[in-house]
């Protein structure tokens, strides 16, 4: 019972986020969702619920689409993501967690104190290096999705524009990447209600994502995230370094 409520809590926070900022739905429940599943299946339901969410905003902005531009990033995130799937039931998940853990801690100290200050130009290198990292850290955390961001303020930077685009890359990667978990066992069919209620919850959460987006001062909402990612990696690595 308690997985389920901070599950539902957890998605709804997601879907909010994600729809505010354009990106961090996987990132918020991974904030979660480890302390209940295995890293592996964590990502897994993390990914398949995203892409329930991806498709939903996909649908919203879909006047600002731009099948050309995103057409590479998808391909190169693909490639990077579906290569690391390959694998990552082989690595350790002790040393897994503290990948994570380093990770999501060195994620929210960048995007806390650097974000406004490193940007990533719209170049063929920032596009190959952006989509490929983002690709292996999804198929290994299930969260691709924020050097993506950055890359595709450059390509939009119309808000709408921006957003509509980088849910469509969101939507291809997912919907692969839960195919790819699938064929290599690491999405099963004890996992299929956990995206059904989190897909549920994060439509809730997108419902209240359009109508706080106006209004609601995204650097403040952004910051209180990169706390919770801090802490949260911070406490991985002390559980799986002991």
């Amino acid at each position: 019972m308690l997985f389920w409520i901070c599950w539902i809590l957890i998605a709804l926070a997601g879907g909010f986020t994600q729809t505010v900022t354009g990106f961090g739905s996987a990132l918020v429940m991974m904030l979660v969702l480890p302390q209940f599943k295995t890293v592996v299946q964590s990502a897994a339901i993390a990914s398949g619920t995203s892409f329930f969410l991806s498709l939903f905003l996909t649908w919203n902005y879909r006047k600002k689409l731009n099948f050309r531009k995103v057409l590479p990033p998808v391909l190169l995130y693909l490639a990077a993501s579906l290569t690391t799937l390959q694998f990552v039931q082989k690595i350790d998940l002790k040393l897994m967690g503290i990948l994570f853990g380093g990770f999501l801690t060195v994620l929210g100290l960048y995007y806390l104190f650097f974000a406004e200050k490193l940007r990533v130009k719209d170049t063929p290198f920032a596009t190959v290096l952006c989509s490929l990292l983002s690709g292996v850290c999804a198929a290994c955390f299930g969260v691709g999705g924020p050097l993506m961001a950055l890359l595709f303020l450059k390509k939009f930077p119309e808000r709408e524009e921006y957003s509509a685009n980088l849910q469509l890359l969101f939507l291809f990667t997912n919907l692969m990447n839960t195919v790819a978990r699938i064929m290599n066992g690491i999405f099963t069919l004890d996992l299929i209600p956990a995206v059904l209620v989190g897909a549920a919850a994060i439509w809730g959460g997108k419902k209240l994502g359009l109508a706080a987006a106006e209004k609601l001062s995204a650097d403040r909402f952004r910051k209180s995230v990169y706390l919770l990612v801090i802490v949260s990696g911070l406490l991985t690595l002390v559980q799986n370094i002991g």
